[in-house]
């Protein structure tokens, strides 16, 4: 009776050992900022969907963005390892490596793998496209109001008060002739120039900055009237945040929740996603 016990007790713990082996939904790789799940770009922030992948909540607070963040020891995009910005149980943030998608290619499938220390994931697979652009929102659901500011200030421009605790104010067209600009936080609007390594933000070790422009230009409308692009590039403190410059045209409405859109690589984002525009 003795040793069929431990027999029993053996299968038993084998059993928990692989209902705790995480798990990646299918599906479940989407753009952080939109959610889109139409495919993820090279360089940019995607959200992983899952269960058990991480034993807590865990952010990274080291640039170049670690590998390895709590009781994940890999994150893998076709045997590409991706920095990772946060992880818990059922989501990790994480950088989709630039080299993700193969030189010349317009689209790939690759197959993401996430290791931890009770196992690793079965092989998920991901549409990789050359940009998929996300608009980060105040929601962090790819809805409602933009985290998009005003060039001058850096104030959000929604609503005046709209935002506990970060100054707002609607972005006035009149200032546009005072050089006034809206500058659009992002993700996934792809390769840069020059290039930058996987997990690193634009400063040099000596302090400097390089500045890198986006390899495709994006288009941006707002509430319908298509606004001037004046830069498209990746954030300089950040990793893989991008801001994209624009000035709005004469004719933009005003209103308290006037769409903002990006369009890209003949991808579009979410009519759903506003700034506040003033006369």
């Amino acid at each position: 009776m003795r040793s069929v016990g431990l027999i029993v007790g053996i299968v038993v713990l084998a059993s928990l050992a692989r209902a705790q082996a995480p798990i990646v939904n299918a599906g479940g790789v989407v753009n952080n900022g939109s959610y889109s799940s139409q495919g993820v770009a090279p360089g940019s922030i995607v959200a992983i969907f899952g269960t058990n992948l991480a034993s807590k909540l865990a952010i990274n607070d080291t640039i170049p963005i670690s590998t390895t963040l709590d009781t994940v020891s890999s994150i893998t995009f076709n045997g590409v390892t991706a920095g990772l910005y946060f992880v818990g149980p059922t989501q990790i943030d994480a950088q989709l490596p630039f080299e993700s998608l193969p030189a010349n290619a317009t689209s790939a499938t690759v197959n993401i793998v996430v290791t931890t220390n009770t196992g690793s994931s079965a092989a998920q697979t991901v549409n990789v496209v050359p940009a998929l652009p996300g608009i980060f929102t105040v929601s962090q659901n790819g809805l409602g109001q933009a985290i998009a500011t005003d060039s001058f200030d850096n104030a959000i421009v929604a609503p005046a008060g709209s935002i506990a605790g970060l100054t707002t104010h609607p972005f006035s067209l009149a200032s546009v002739s005072a050089g006034h600009a809206v500058v659009i936080w992002c993700t996934g609007l792809g390769a840069v120039n020059p290039p930058i390594a996987d997990g690193a933000n634009s400063y040099n070790a000596d302090g400097s900055l390089t500045i890198r422009n986006t390899v495709l230009t994006p288009t941006v409308t707002i509430g319908g009237v298509a606004a001037q692009v004046v830069g498209s590039v990746l954030s300089p403190q950040y990793v893989s945040e991008y801001q994209i410059g624009v000035v709005p045209g004469p004719t933009t409405p005003t209103g308290s929740a006037v769409p903002v859109v990006i369009t890209m690589n003949g991808v579009t984002t979410s009519s759903q996603v506003t700034i506040a525009v003033a006369p």
